[in-house]
């Protein structure tokens, strides 16, 4: 049975899984920053995650060990750009135990998925992936949330999805890993390019197009998932349709948002990202998922619009048109 969970640098959705979870589990969260752990443990607050309280009873430290001491599951909530480093701190440790990550997204430079990352730093080691629709601000006040969960081992899936059934979560399982993190990735970048013909589109006519986009979206995430080894059903599940619906739709969705700035005020929202003032994980994806198409001579015409919008300032009224037609 796992009794106590580790959840290293929770930002909102880390925090609100942590939240939830020490309604029946120990939780401890650990950053690497000494300040923000201090500041953190001192308001019982993440700048994050406004708002949400986190319980007294939850450990918050910046003593890597101290903190994952006889845990039965680590929780990475790193984003991708910093997934790597955050797994690197684990190296050398013993007796780790399995590890779970919630990063929707590729690693930019190197065009590896956290469940490759976390093989490359540490070799065989237990691995799960979370994911599925759903806002931290929502979900740590009770928005029901259909989650799903990822592995290859069917004994670890099912203990974790017992873990994981507590309200308002409804987790589902799956050994599609590749297929999950690759569900993940793919809506972040699409609904950067769905929520940009949002914002230039008027009138009525947009809730066919959005739908229409979608399902695009979704036939691209098969081609790309097929030669990768994932399963089409996947797509079309909670960590495919459900995220991306909710995704390309949401305002709260960083991703939505990037999108509609890019209309009007692309390159401040950039800088923004680049400066990691603001997390939107489709930034790096769309980069990184066109380099893929390439590298696996696939066509996704959809990626390469919102790639060239994104880093090649292609003409965001032009990517509309393109993106419509």
């Amino acid at each position: 049975m796992m009794k106590k969970i580790t959840v290293l640098e929770p930002g909102a959705w880390g925090t609100a899984l942590g939240i939830i979870l020490s309604k029946q589990r120990e939780v401890s969260f650990w950053y690497g920053d000494k300040k923000l752990s201090l500041k953190i443990n001192k308001n019982r607050e993440n700048d994050r995650l406004p708002g949400a309280v986190i319980p007294p009873k939850i450990l918050i430290s910046s003593d890597l060990k101290k903190t994952i001491k006889n845990s039965d599951l680590i929780i990475i909530a790193s984003p991708s750009f910093d997934f790597r480093k955050t797994v690197e701190r684990l190296k050398g440790l013993e007796s780790l135990p399995p590890l779970m990550g919630l990063a929707k997204g590729v690693e930019k430079e190197t065009l590896l998925f956290p469940s490759h990352i976390v093989k490359e730093v540490l070799g065989k080691t237990d691995y799960a992936h979370l994911s599925g629709p759903g806002f931290a601000k929502k979900v740590v006040s009770g928005t029901r949330a259909r989650e799903v969960i990822a592995c290859h081992d069917p004994i670890l899936l099912a203990q974790l999805k017992e873990v994981f059934t507590i309200h308002p979560l409804r987790p589902s399982t799956t050994t599609d890993l590749i297929g999950v993190e690759l569900a993940g990735a793919m809506k972040n970048a699409l609904s950067i390019g769905i929520s940009l013909v949002e914002a230039g589109v008027k009138g009525e006519e947009i809730k066919k197009i959005k739908k229409n986009l979608i399902k695009s979206g979704i036939e691209e995430m098969m081609v790309l998932g097929r030669v990768m080894g994932a399963k089409d059903k996947t797509f079309y599940g909670p960590a495919g349709k459900g995220d991306l619906i909710l995704t390309a739709t949401n305002p709260l969705s960083r991703n939505f948002q990037f999108g509609q700035r890019l209309l009007t005020d692309g390159d401040n929202m950039r800088k923004e990202i680049e400066n990691k003032e603001v997390t939107v994980e489709g930034f790096n994806n769309a980069f990184a998922l066109h380099k893929i198409g390439k590298a696996y001579k696939v066509s996704l015409p959809m990626v390469r619009e919102i790639h060239n919008v994104i880093y090649k300032k292609a003409s965001p009224e032009q990517t509309i048109k393109r993106l419509t037609s």
